[in-house]
């Protein structure tokens, strides 16, 4: 075993209000009114695909790329290919690789470490070709990965009562991938979304975080897992899902801020849709709303290096946003958060948004240019990260 090697293995584990009162909310002292938010927009459709060549599929055992999934039993782990095993990986997650060698898939592990694993231990998903978003996209082809923020210690926000970030964000992903797993009808003036088929099912959907994984979901995820996940996949879109903390105004409406990848064309069309899907879903709550100093889609700028301040902006390859819905810190926004309904219309919300993005060329709302970001947004070191053991 390499001297480097960080792993510790551990054994247990949302009708729309009318427009003009989203205007005048949006006019108040401290925000102006985001162009768009309570505009009519084009209606989605998914019946014919983007791509004009079709290619064989790729069988499990020719990928050079995708997703291993880690069946029940557990997987072995080697530092080198055909390498004693190290550790024995927990069942029900989903690890990213982008090279094989023989039998022998290198993976990144929920530590941001690269290891192998045989073939046959595990369950291949090839990577997908990834499509250019817009009018005649197929959502039956698409394939989108949902990242939980936090996990494990890395527990995020915590509301005045308990209420952890990493709880909420999962329970929201979770519904995200329930509504994007099925065929619906979306009254796009209202929000309203209905069973039909109008909108059909996404191709595929991964959670980095999964309910069914160890402890229920509950496990500590570097930045570079989460970005090689939906790169390996070949993911259309990349969304995290977060809530926010400290704000320092107050607002008529939801703080709610969407930050996109600066270095991927289109990013900034994905965060504006779903900001302006938010605002939709979160407009019929009341509450003493809390903001920043900036609301709507923004990007965060690293003045060392001039690209994205977020790790995971600048790992990942696809259209990606991290979505801040709402303050867990503040008493009444921690209360909505502990409600179904207010969780499933977050969940609503991003889901409308990202079927915008992906099948109109709808350009979204509150769009805000790069930001130079000289502050810290705070992050757990990964030192202490423990890979799930089985």
């Amino acid at each position: 075993m390499r001297a480097s090697r960080t792993f510790r293995a551990r054994t247990s584990l949302l009708p729309l209000v009318a427009a003009a009162l989203i205007a005048a909310a949006c006019s108040g002292p401290h925000l102006s009114l985001p162009e768009g938010v309570g505009d009519t927009v084009a209606e989605p459709t998914g019946s014919e695909p983007a791509a004009t060549t079709t290619t064989a599929p790729i069988s499990p055992d020719e990928a050079t790329a995708g997703i291993a999934i880690v069946p029940a039993g557990g997987a072995d782990l080697a530092e080198t290919p055909g390498g004693p095993a190290f550790m024995r990986i927990h069942d029900g997650i989903a690890l990213g690789f982008q090279q094989r060698d023989g039998e022998w898939l290198e993976v990144m592990t929920t530590c941001n470490e690269t290891a192998w694993v045989r073939q046959d231990e595990v369950e291949v998903v090839p990577r997908a070709k990834r499509a250019v978003p817009g009018p005649g996209f197929d959502l039956g082809a698409a394939v989108v990965v949902l990242d939980p923020g936090h996990g494990d210690r890395d527990w995020g926000g915590v509301g005045p009562t308990g209420l952890t970030e990493k709880e909420v964000n999962l329970d929201i992903a979770d519904r995200i991938r329930q509504l994007m797993e099925q065929p619906h009808t979306v009254d796009w003036t209202t929000g309203a979304i209905s069973a039909g088929g109008d909108v059909p099912a996404f191709g595929r959907v991964w959670l980095t975080r999964d309910l069914t994984g160890p402890n229920g979901g509950d496990f500590e995820l570097g930045l570079g897992f989460r970005a090689e996940l939906a790169n390996a996949a070949g993911a259309d879109v990349l969304v995290s899902i977060h809530n926010n903390t400290v704000p320092n105004i107050h607002t008529d409406i939801p703080g709610t801020e969407v930050y996109y990848a600066m270095s991927v064309p289109g990013a900034d069309r994905l965060a504006g849709l779903i900001y302006q899907e938010l605002m939709v879903s979160f407009a019929p709550f009341d509450a003493n709303w809390s903001g920043g100093d900036i609301q709507g889609a923004r990007a965060r700028m690293d003045p060392d290096t001039g690209g994205d301040y977020y790790g995971i902006f600048a790992r990942a390859q696809m259209a990606a946003a991290i979505v801040e819905g709402a303050y867990i810190s503040e008493p009444e926004e921690e209360a909505l958060l502990r409600t179904d309904d207010f969780r499933q219309a977050y969940a609503e919300g991003v889901y409308r948004g990202v079927v915008r993005f992906l099948t109109t060329d709808d350009p979204g709302s509150g769009i805000h240019e790069p930001e130079l970001f000289t502050a810290d947004a705070g992050t757990v070191s990964g030192s202490g990260c423990v890979v799930p053991a089985q």
